[in-house]
């Protein structure tokens, strides 16, 4: 098994065998904080203050091919947002973020089966550092 890296001991991203549990299109975004001062007879001024929560999203495909149930994870991912988990952020042995919480899921059902079985589904997620 080839373990690609995880959210504390929430999401296992993996390839083995018999599961593929991956992301893709992953983006990471670190912003600073500013404060622009108003100056009489000349331009404004700006001021670093400090920086801001950095961000990462990514999207996961999941397929019941795969070894991976689509409803029964994204449940998961959704009792772990509503529940505030905050875990590390951990892609190839380095960590991303050192504390990190789900802040946006959207999921969309590509292929659903006549009972209403989900077989295929594609899920954005938002992570935010927690400081």
């Amino acid at each position: 098994m080839a373990k690609i890296g995880n959210w504390g001991q929430y999401i296992k991203f993996r390839v083995s065998d018999d599961t593929v549990l991956t992301f893709a299109d992953m983006n990471r975004k670190g912003t600073v904080r500013t404060s622009k001062h108003s100056l009489i007879n000349g331009k404004p001024q700006m001021e670093f203050i400090g920086p801001d929560l950095q961000t990462v999203t990514f999207k996961m495909e999941l397929n019941a091919l795969l070894g991976v149930r689509p409803r029964k994870q994204e449940e998961k991912l959704y009792r772990q947002m509503n529940a505030g988990v905050i875990a590390p952020l951990v892609i190839g042995g380095r960590r991303i973020l050192s504390k990190a919480m789900i802040t946006s899921i959207s999921s969309a059902y590509d292929i659903v089966l006549k009972r209403g079985e989900v077989f295929s589904m594609t899920i954005n997620v938002t992570m935010t550092e927690y400081n």
